[in-house]
């Protein structure tokens, strides 16, 4: 039987069919990556996906809300809490009513509930008004004290939504880790004739080996001046190319700039906070590289940054951790060549090349065409087949 199908006359012309279609498709892919001509990277539309603080220093409140009947809203919190006037202790899940407008147009319900670990009291203001429509209503959130991080959705693992006071550092360094930081700069000093400095990327690596050493949050940020779909094209980011670090300060609670290269880190001169890589690329686009401080801490280079060094900011490319699925990372690697799905990228001129969503949808298209056309191939093979078969005779 298996002989006969492989023999016949219909398996053989859809085997050269396939043959052809996977040709094809392996020279369009390629043609339609040496024509998209950069490497693209995954858009930042939220810089909290990549300046949200580091787990062991997010000790931020957060709940969830959902509806959970008519006039029934759930929260869950990611510490324990209790509800204003409930008779209850503190605990991580709980329900409060909420009441709709009778004679007035909205109906504003006020939610106060404390964390266990606070003595003031959070609020949120949840506003039902009427709709023009008979027993239509919509449901606002006016204000809130406390961060809400899902509406009408609970965690799918409450144990990874909860914080785990065990994995936090110490409450001084919850409040300030500055003095971690400068021992890590104090050592940099100290020793920076025996850390072997070369160009920016060891430089970095070398800093962040010391911020290991002393239990300080650090990360290296690639920074890529000009548009690698205009330069550049050999290279994965473009040119000009360099890399920073970032550290977590816990006094400023926010991430910024160290750059062991040449020895600065940047700050306003109205704001006692520094800088990070989003901030710096901002003030360069608008012209405004006047306002940033320039604040040298390591003794790498002890000349004043000029406005070309600000140029490096016009891309900021951050790494996040690469998936697990290995499989899932192969077939990426095949069908999407020029994606780089583990790069995050900050751009205020974000060429429609560099955007992976673009040229991760527009090649999608490609091969569903090809598919649509592979499978009308086929289609039309066996249907003229089974026209020239002929009758039976009697």
């Amino acid at each position: 039987m298996i002989k006969f199908i492989i023999e016949s006359y219909s398996f053989r012309r859809i085997l050269l069919l396939t043959i052809l279609f996977i040709s094809l498709l392996f020279v369009l892919s390629r043609l339609f990556d040496n024509t998209w001509g950069s490497s693209s990277y995954i858009p930042i539309v939220n810089l909290e996906d990549v300046y949200s603080r580091p787990v062991e220093y997010d000790d931020i409140n957060r709940v969830n809300l959902k509806f959970v009947g008519k006039n029934l809203v759930a929260i869950e919190g990611n510490k324990k809490f209790r509800i204003k006037d409930h008779n209850t202790g503190y605990e991580y899940y709980d329900t409060v009513s909420i009441y709709y407008p009778d004679l007035t147009f909205e109906k504003t319900n006020r939610i106060f509930f404390g964390f266990e670990d606070s003595q003031y009291l959070d609020s949120i203001y949840f506003v039902v008004s009427k709709s023009q429509e008979l027993k239509i209503y919509y449901h606002q959130i006016f204000y809130s004290s406390v961060k809400i991080k899902e509406l009408n959705e609970f965690s799918e693992d409450p144990d990874e939504f909860r914080i785990d006071n065990a994995k936090l550092v110490k409450k001084e360094l919850l409040s300030s880790n500055d003095s971690l930081i400068n021992s890590v700069m104090q050592y940099f000093n100290s020793n920076i004739d025996n850390l072997g400095i070369a160009e920016c990327g060891t430089n970095c690596v070398i800093f962040k080996n010391i911020c290991d050493m002393y239990g300080v949050p650090c990360r290296l940020v690639n920074l890529q001046g000009g548009d690698n779909d205009k330069v550049g094209y050999s290279d994965n980011i473009g040119y000009p190319l360099h890399v920073v670090c970032e550290v977590f300060s816990s006094k400023h609670q926010k991430w910024y700039v160290v750059d062991p290269t040449y020895g600065f880190r940047f700050k306003l001169a109205s704001f006692d906070d520094y800088l990070n890589a989003v901030e710096i690329s901002n003030k360069h686009t608008f012209r405004r590289e006047d306002e940033i401080v320039q604040d040298s801490v390591l003794l790498t280079k002890r000349s004043l940054v000029g406005k070309d060094y600000f140029k490096y900011y016009e891309n900021v490319v951050f790494s996040i951790p690469e998936w697990k699925n290995r499989v899932l990372k192969k077939l990426v690697s095949i069908f999407y060549g020029n994606f780089n799905y583990y790069l995050y990228l900050f751009s205020n001129n974000f060429p429609i090349v560099k955007n992976g969503f673009y040229y991760v949808g527009i090649k999608t298209f490609m091969y569903f065409f090809m598919l649509i056309i592979y499978i009308n191939g086929i289609l039309f093979l066996m249907m003229r087949r089974l026209f020239l078969v002929k009758k039976p005779k009697y």
